[in-house]
């Protein structure tokens, strides 16, 4: 490892392939965690006590004589205790959290603590977690979770030593996020957003629907319950899928000791308002923190640097002369400047300016890269820029 390093925690998450022996354990494990965390709730809202250590005190002798063992009791507590906790109506037998006393790795198979007793259960591993546990420092511990179809998959929290990117030499990129294109880069490259925007807005369409039948009680069947879930759960999913699928694109483009500048949305949502249904639903849904977290966790592996500067008119002022002003911004897609006359894609010019506020070297004031669109983010692209 290197010696110039830093340690950065992230989640890994692998499939499990117990025994039915080993997943009836398993089970059995999760329902006596989760009677144990709404044992903890309810006790903790008697008292309104939900600071750990004095909830502890309350409930950890009553959760050992339910059979959790000493560790899974103090991680029930915690989960209570937790801020969220106190917003909690109840929890659901979905999943159950280990420590480093009562999850191991044991090669490539874990090592937990369940109500049978240690059991060693076999992991499915593909090459990215076989290389992933390869460069882990350590295991701090995981979370069993149940999927919906019945498959049992531990998320493990490792520590990683992260190389300290390289000083000097990079070049800079400036990123601009939005709805249209999801993700436009000062280098050129362009990451369409239709194919997310036209699935949050047929998410938003069936569970209208569903919502309709759920407010007639005549029709308000399990199966309506259950579909609603499953919807919720598909678009969740799908979300997820497709930040990772672009945070991974944005960082492979890029080479260790290069800069990658992002705008700070922070509060963007409270700053700024969309006209109709469709577009306050598309924008309130946007998880701009979600994807800059991916963007963050990954580059660092890498050894890129992320940086966030202030977003404030980066898509009026003019890359080339500097000149800033509403009527710069022509449209959702034009950009030209009022004073020299400049024109380019306002997605580009936003992110030019990103890379600009950053500290970009060399760049002068602007040095127009064509748009590449890549209709798909799982299709790399077939041919090179022209810079």
């Amino acid at each position: 490892m290197c010696h110039n390093a830093f340690v950065q925690t992230l989640t890994l998450r692998c499939t499990l392939k117990p025994t039915p022996e080993q997943a009836a354990a398993l089970e059995a494990t999760v329902r006596l965690f989760t009677e144990g965390c709404n044992h903890a709730l309810r006790v903790a809202k008697e008292h309104k006590e939900f600071r750990r250590f004095k909830l502890q005190r309350l409930v950890y002798q009553d959760l050992r004589a339910m059979g959790l063992s000493a560790n899974l009791a103090v991680q029930a507590i915690a989960r209570v205790g937790r801020k969220k906790g106190s917003r909690a109506k109840y929890y659901r037998p979905t999943s159950c959290t280990f420590d480093q006393r009562t999850l191991s790795l044991r090669g490539e198979s874990v090592s937990l603590t369940t109500t049978a007793g240690r059991l060693i259960v076999p992991m499915k591993l593909g090459n990215y977690q076989r290389g992933m546990l390869a460069r882990a420092k350590s295991v701090q511990g995981g979370v069993l979770t149940k999927g919906p179809k019945g498959k049992w998959y531990i998320n493990l929290i490792l520590r990683l030593e992260v190389p300290t990117p390289p000083t000097g030499g990079g070049k800079v990129v400036g990123l601009d996020m939005g709805q249209k294109a999801l993700a436009t880069l000062s280098n050129g490259v362009q990451f369409s957003g239709g194919s997310i925007k036209g699935k949050r807005l047929h998410y938003l369409r069936k569970r209208a629907e569903v919502q309709s039948k759920l407010d007639r009680p005549s029709e308000r069947t399990r199966g309506v319950k259950r579909l609603w879930e499953r919807l919720t759960g598909r678009e969740a999913r799908f979300v997820n899928h497709t930040l990772h699928t672009l945070a991974k694109r944005i960082v492979d483009s890029l080479e260790p000791g290069d800069t990658l500048a992002v705008e700070d949305l922070t509060g963007l949502r409270g700053r700024t308002t969309k006209r109709g249904k469709k577009e306050r639903h598309l924008h309130n849904l946007w998880p701009y923190a979600r994807f800059r977290s991916l963007l963050e966790y990954k580059a660092a592996l890498k050894g890129v640097r992320v940086v966030a500067v202030d977003p404030r008119h980066t898509s009026q002022e003019c890359p080339r002369c500097g000149h800033t002003a509403r009527e710069n911004r022509r449209s959702q897609a034009l950009f030209r400047c009022t004073a020299c006359g400049f024109q380019h894609n306002a997605d580009w010019v936003a992110a030019a300016n990103i890379a600009l506020r950053a500290g970009s070297e060399g760049m002068g004031r602007c040095k127009p890269a064509r748009i590449l669109r890549v209709s798909s983010m799982h299709r790399p692209p077939s041919e090179s820029l022209c810079l």
